[in-house]
């Protein structure tokens, strides 16, 4: 009794062992830890903490501006009255003088100047986000690269797997029929050597994968064993409508856009301008000269100022700056034009690849049949080893374009994806 429960306990923990190294991996994981880790994942939020700080220096000139000023001088002469009064003793200005004050100007209208200089800031941290994305867009498209690379890795393991497993049950097969001399020892020898070379085949495949999954674990920092599963992913496409999303697109619209911008800024600077502004002091002499000793002053006001006329500067910066929206709108539509041509391209390849799918499946039937009608011959000895392994290899380039065939569909569907900006 003890025994049973020490090899139930066993097999439990066999059990849990073997369920603990499984391992699904999928591409929206491999995806999202990429871009979790990367380094410009975390630009975004530098960029609207710097715009953020820049329009809160912006928004300051709203406010007060204060200043404490302080001065000490002595000159030689002083003013003084060209006549005596009578009875009267003159004022004496001192010359050693002094004094001490708080300044404050406060901007009362400032023709929009400063909620167009945030409107260009914001349009600037828009542009720069947007090439950040455009950035991280290219680790993605790398993901997914690597992932369909070690999607058909997996396959072709299991299409070789299958050919050497085939390989050794007509070799069991083949040495039965030589030692009843009914074969050639040659037949075993060419059997034996076509399995040594499937399994170098496997072994520079398993590599291949080994070599994928360590580049993978290094942009997603996600362990992965020789054991993980990755599953096929489910790739949706419209091809029948066509929308540029791609980040460098919607670059160039916020580009024109932040030209608008800097056109309204360039205006801003010519209108009127006023000022409320204040002084409060103390120092000798004050504003009365006259007055002996130290005194209190202060004086409050209202300033305006108006740059009427700068021969033509604002104009010619309008015409500057319509003129680059024009440069953009060529170089958008230049970007358009290409990425269509591109998007074409790999709608071509999406239905050629659909096609080509609908008869490997025939191939392989054929081939299968032709392999099995091959391993009948040979034990009847009507066709040599060299002829069956031919077609056995035969059956397995089938198979390998089929897996290829998949892959390169999934890789259209997601190159038609990453060209549009859906992926």
């Amino acid at each position: 009794m003890m025994y049973r429960t020490y090899l139930l306990l066993f097999v439990v923990l066999i059990a849990t062992a073997t369920m603990a190294q499984t391992q699904t991996v999928s591409l929206d994981d491999c995806l999202a830890a990429a871009m979790k880790i990367h380094p410009l994942s975390l630009q975004n939020g530098n960029f609207e903490q710097s715009s953020a700080l820049q329009q809160q220096n912006n928004d300051s000139g709203k406010l007060p501006q204060l200043n404490i000023n302080g001065q000490a001088t002595y000159q030689n002469e002083v003013i003084e009255l060209p006549f005596k009064i009578p009875g009267m003793t003159a004022p004496q200005i001192p010359k050693a003088q002094y004094k001490i004050s708080l300044d404050a100007n406060q901007l009362i209208y400032g023709g929009g100047f400063i909620d167009a200089q945030n409107s260009v800031e914001d349009y600037s941290r828009q542009i720069n986000q947007l090439n950040n994305e455009a950035e991280l867009y290219k680790i993605r498209e790398r993901i997914n690269q690597l992932y369909f690379s070690i999607l058909l890795s997996d396959l072709n393991v299991v299409v070789t797997n299958n050919t050497i497993n085939d390989l050794d049950s007509r070799l069991t097969k083949v040495k039965a029929l030589i030692k009843e001399g009914a074969m050639l020892p040659s037949a075993a020898d060419v059997l034996q050597a076509e399995i040594l070379k499937a399994r170098q085949r496997l072994l520079e495949i398993t590599s291949q994968k080994r070599s994928l999954m360590n580049t993978m674990q290094v942009l997603t920092r996600i362990t992965l064993n020789d054991a993980a599963s990755f599953a096929e992913p489910v790739i949706d496409v419209n091809l029948s409508v066509y929308n540029n999303l791609r980040s460098e697109f919607g670059v160039f619209g916020l580009m024109q856009q932040k030209l608008e911008a800097t056109k309204k800024l360039s205006v801003s600077k010519d209108l009127p301008k006023v000022f409320g502004f204040g002084t409060a002091g103390y120092g000798n002499p004050g504003y009365n000269v006259f007055k002996e000793g130290s005194t209190v002053f202060y004086m409050v006001g209202v300033k305006a100022t108006w740059n009427f006329w700068n021969w033509n500067q604002t104009s010619r910066e309008k015409q500057i700056l319509d003129l680059n929206s024009k440069i953009i709108e060529n170089q958008k539509n230049a970007y358009d034009l290409s990425n269509k041509a591109v998007v074409q391209q790999y709608l071509s390849d999406v239905i050629k690849t659909e096609e080509l799918i609908k008869t490997d499946n025939e191939i392989i039937k054929l081939r299968k049949s032709i392999t099995l009608s091959a391993s009948a011959q040979l034990e009847n000895g009507t066709i040599t080893a060299t002829d069956f392994v031919t077609e056995q290899l035969a059956e397995e380039q089938a198979f390998l374009a089929q897996n290829l065939h998949k892959m390169q569909l999934l890789q259209s569907k997601a190159l038609y994806k990453a060209a549009t900006g859906g992926l």
